[in-house]
């Protein structure tokens, strides 16, 4: 059980990079270099991020990505649903010979619970509110 994959890493850490830049056309190559992330991985993940309109892509010479929505409305659990593989954050921690009826199993209940509760508070966090309560110079660049 992992919530924060590398895929939303990149995702939350390139979105915080375009905001900051928002008026021009960002490169991989750019983001690869200023971020320090590996360039085949990031490519999925902007590729992703455009798929849902959060950035734009521009083919040909000079093109690269920019940012194509207001990072105030750009939630923090939109971005972990594009990446979550599956539906639930929590499977259960049994084999099915073990638990013979887990549907009604009290832990999975519990479980289940901290799971909506998790989401609504992922629901509140926007990645302009996230960098308007950091420093805005987190994001090393080089």
């Amino acid at each position: 059980m992992k919530l924060i994959t590398r895929n939303i890493h990149y995702a939350v850490k390139s979105l915080f990079y375009f905001t900051n830049n928002s008026s021009r056309i960002i490169s991989v190559n750019e983001l690869v270099k200023k971020l320090n992330m590996r360039k085949a991985f990031l490519r999925r993940v902007l590729q992703a991020l455009s798929k849902q309109g959060m950035l734009r892509s521009l083919k040909g010479a000079g093109g690269g990505f920019i940012l194509n929505a207001d990072p105030g409305k750009i939630r923090i659990i939109d971005i972990v649903n594009i990446f979550r593989l599956e539906t639930d954050i929590f499977s259960c921690l049994f084999e099915k010979d073990i638990c013979p009826q887990p549907g009604k199993c009290l832990l999975m209940r519990e479980m289940k619970k901290i799971e909506f509760q998790l989401n609504n508070v992922l629901k509140k966090f926007t990645i302009r509110g996230l960098l308007k309560g950091m420093d805005r110079q987190i994001i090393k660049v080089r």
